[in-house]
């Protein structure tokens, strides 16, 4: 649940000023990354078509946009998560830390 507490200023015909803040009880968010990064398949889905990394709260994103991230940004988002938001991924490990090339013999 998010509680908002924003009020409107208005400076001037065209101008406005938010203040206040936003927040949002994180605790179910954790809990389940926490148990997506138990389950196995490491994020994958089923038919492993694509991968759930990490489920970032809304009020977590707008502190990241305010702190200079840009996650639409591939890096800045594994910057993001690397830079103690561990507790958003839901998986161990984003990039494998193995080689990616497959080798066949």
């Amino acid at each position: 649940m998010i509680y908002n507490n924003m009020g409107v200023r208005f400076l001037g015909e065209d101008d406005i000023a938010l203040s206040g803040s936003i927040t949002q009880n994180n605790i179910p968010v954790l809990e389940q990354n926490y148990v997506e990064k138990m389950n196995a398949g490491n994020g994958f889905s089923d038919k492993r078509m694509f991968r759930k990394i990490a489920s970032i709260p809304i009020t977590a994103v707008l502190k990241a946009h305010q702190d200079g991230y840009n996650l639409d940004d591939k890096k800045d988002l594994y910057r993001f998560l690397r830079d103690e938001n561990k507790d958003y991924q839901t998986v161990d490990h984003i990039l494998s830390p193995r080689n990616s090339h497959i080798i066949m013999k």
